[in-house]
């Protein structure tokens, strides 16, 4: 369970990190924007690396790329009244169906049994 903790911690700090990059433009601070933007992705990356020790690369990937989209999405709506049209809900509709496949369509990999969370 706590690989699926790493994966949200990647999602999240990938939105804040995009949506930093907007903060900074629209508030005249692009200096600050690409600061928070670079520690963001950082921690993304690491926690995205954890998460994968477990979850299955496709399964974590499509995850971290398509829910960050989806919340980037939803979020510059309301941060920033960008359009949210209907065909962007349907586009957002058919990204969450696509992850939800892929993931009851892959297992997770096993614990491996020398005690580290990978296989040798």
């Amino acid at each position: 369970m706590r690989y699926w903790f790493f994966m949200a911690v990647a999602i999240v700090t990938e939105v804040i990190g995009t949506l930093a990059m907007k903060f900074g433009t629209f508030l005249d601070a692009r200096g600050l924007g690409l600061a928070v933007m670079y520690v963001m992705l950082v921690l993304s990356y690491t926690a995205l690396a954890l998460a994968v020790a477990r979850i299955p690369l496709a399964v974590a990937y499509g995850a971290w790329e398509s829910l960050g989209l989806v919340l980037i999405t939803l979020c510059s709506f309301w941060l920033f009244s960008e359009t949210l049209s209907v065909v962007k809900l349907v586009a957002i509709a058919v990204i969450i169906i696509g992850i939800v496949l892929l993931e009851r369509g892959t297992e997770e990999q096993p614990h491996s049994p020398n005690g580290g969370d990978h296989a040798a």
